[in-house]
């Protein structure tokens, strides 16, 4: 499958900031996520509605911007995420409260502001493939956070350490999804914000934990990626990660 479709395959939020999740995202969508729709809590300029396109009509200048909007989507939110997770490293949080502060810095999604469905945009990526400025937006949402100047932990971590977070990930995972279930009217709960805010909770305990980022975790699963996939324990850690986010989304597991 091509690299977009797997990017496309999943509306969620942070894009660039998915690393926390990494290993359960990935096989679907490069651990990049769209932003999904915000009804609630986006900006004035959020709120700006562009001309709903026809796919047919759609030029690659537009294709371009849409791109370009995505990326900008996905660098605000990556911002949020950190600010939560550094907070929730600070002081204790309440899900429901958790919930509510990814909600209202949710981006809109900018294929909704132009009335285009994924299936659209995917046509439009195979149709435009070719174009560098294309390619470039597509790899951009697909690429390594830029975690900037620093010590880039990540490149240095063993494969048996990766397993080793991935196994307290999944953990914390499982009680988040126990704690969810028993919350009063879930089903008003739009899961994308659910997804994100598990992240949040779930990147805060890894990195007060194993002092470990989402960025070093991304990098790390890159670094490995090949003694990984070799791995049974990964594996198996990584198809339960799957069944138990399967859960939280009220989904039949794999």
């Amino acid at each position: 499958m091509d690299g977009w479709k797997k990017v496309l395959l999943v509306a969620g939020g942070t894009a660039g900031a998915a690393a926390v999740l990494y290993c359960l995202l990935r096989d679907e969508s490069e651990a990049k996520l769209l932003p999904a729709p915000a009804a609630r809590g986006v900006s004035g300029d959020d709120k700006k509605k562009a001309p709903k396109l026809q796919v047919e009509h759609v030029t690659k200048e537009q294709v371009q911007q849409i791109l370009m909007e995505i990326v900008e989507s996905q660098d605000k939110m990556r911002t949020h995420m950190k600010i939560l997770t550094q907070e929730l490293q600070a002081k204790s949080l309440a899900f429901e409260g958790i919930y509510k502060r990814v909600r209202d810095v949710q981006p809109q999604d900018p294929l909704e502001r132009y009335g285009l469905s994924m299936m659209d945009f995917d046509t439009l990526l195979n149709k435009y493939q070719d174009d560098p400025q294309v390619r470039e937006g597509i790899a951009k949402i697909m690429g390594v956070p830029d975690v900037g100047k620093g010590q880039d932990k990540g490149s240095s971590v063993a494969s048996g350490r990766v397993v080793e977070v991935h196994s307290f990930m999944l953990e914390e995972l499982d009680k988040l999804v126990r704690h969810f279930s028993m919350v009063p009217n879930k089903e008003s709960y739009d899961m994308k914000i659910v997804t994100l805010a598990a992240q949040a909770v779930i990147g805060a305990k890894v990195e007060e934990k194993f002092s470990l980022t989402s960025e070093d975790i991304e990098r790390a699963v890159l670094k490995n990626h090949e003694t990984l996939a070799k791995d049974q324990e990964f594996a198996k850690i990584n198809m339960k990660m799957q069944q138990t986010m399967a859960q939280l989304m009220g989904e039949s597991p794999p």
